[in-house]
């Protein structure tokens, strides 16, 4: 469990140091950039849908959240929603859903390889002292849970509901507060992605087509090095067979450029009428929440 406290304080300290994009020069002109660009877009655009789908479910299921407490202090639950979706709007959150999302990249894509690191170390460990037991899977999994929770518990820090759920534990009873601190994360996570996360996209999106240009000279050029080097007489097989990948590297990102570039230039265009339209929804949900619980709230004074 070391380990893996360690791994999550790593990959966390990764995340904070990332620069902000405005302090990037393009990379439109670099080859390795070019040949993911089309990937890139595609990312972005399936990450936006996916974002945006999240957002609708999350605040669709706010009605059920009254259902789930018995008897708390309703005045209580009242502030406890406010705060979660003043939380999700909030500059603290907003980094620390950046610091999360980019964690979680790169803890998907390395998964594999950081679990036979961690693992492996841990088993020759034991079998230094004669024990022979197969840690890969258990340590594997306990290295998932740790990385999930820290960025939890990094994420109720910058969240002010949970502060007050803390002030307020003993007028919303014990039995009520792991559920009101789940709903507390849902809701400033549906105030995150309709009010940061979804119009942000508008602003990625048009970075990336910015560069849609000179990533196809990149990738026009780069072919026509590895061109000149296949058709060198005098070069090596190894330099041959590098040329060949990253021609083949090039044309496949050139294939689906323009198709990419096209969609993204539709998504760009109706990007502020999408986020608007989840944002109206999500409003309109948390009002329907909050109406519902200022009902019982009145109710409970009249007792």
């Amino acid at each position: 469990m070391r380990i893996a406290s360690l791994l999550g304080c790593a990959l966390l300290a990764l995340a904070c140091s990332k620069p902000e994009p405005a302090l990037y020069a393009s990379s439109a002109g670099e080859a390795s950039y070019a040949e993911r660009y089309p990937a890139m877009l595609a990312a972005l655009r399936n990450g936006h849908f996916e974002a945006e789908k999240q957002a609708y479910t999350l605040s669709g299921e706010f009605s059920k959240y009254p259902d789930e407490l018995k008897e708390p202090s309703w005045a209580a639950v009242e502030d406890v929603v406010e705060k979660a979706d003043e939380a999700g709007k909030g500059a603290d959150y907003a980094a620390g859903m950046g610091e999360a999302d980019a964690v979680r990249t790169f803890y998907g894509e390395e998964r594999d390889v950081l679990r036979q690191k961690v693992g492996g170390s841990a088993e020759h460990a034991a079998k230094e002292k004669s024990c022979d037991v197969e840690l890969y899977g258990p340590i594997g999994g306990a290295l998932d849970r740790s990385v999930e929770q820290q960025l939890e518990e990094r994420l109720h820090e910058r969240s002010a509901a949970h502060r007050a759920i803390e002030d307020h534990q003993d007028v919303l009873g014990k039995p009520n507060l792991d559920k009101l601190e789940k709903q507390a994360d849902l809701i400033a996570l549906a105030s995150y992605l309709v009010h940061v996360r979804l119009p942000q996209t508008k602003r990625e999106v048009d970075a990336r087509l910015a560069d849609a240009s000179r990533v196809k000279s990149t990738l026009e050029r780069t072919q026509e090095e590895s061109k000149a080097v296949l058709d060198d007489p005098n070069a090596s097989k190894s330099a041959k067979d590098l040329a060949q990948k990253r021609a083949d590297a090039a044309r496949t990102a050139q294939a689906s450029l323009d198709s990419e570039v096209e969609q993204a230039k539709k998504l760009g265009e109706e990007l502020e009428q999408r986020a608007k339209a989840a944002q109206d929804q999500y409003q309109k949900a948390k009002d329907g929440l909050v109406q519902a619980i200022q009902e019982r709230e009145k109710a409970q004074a009249k007792k």
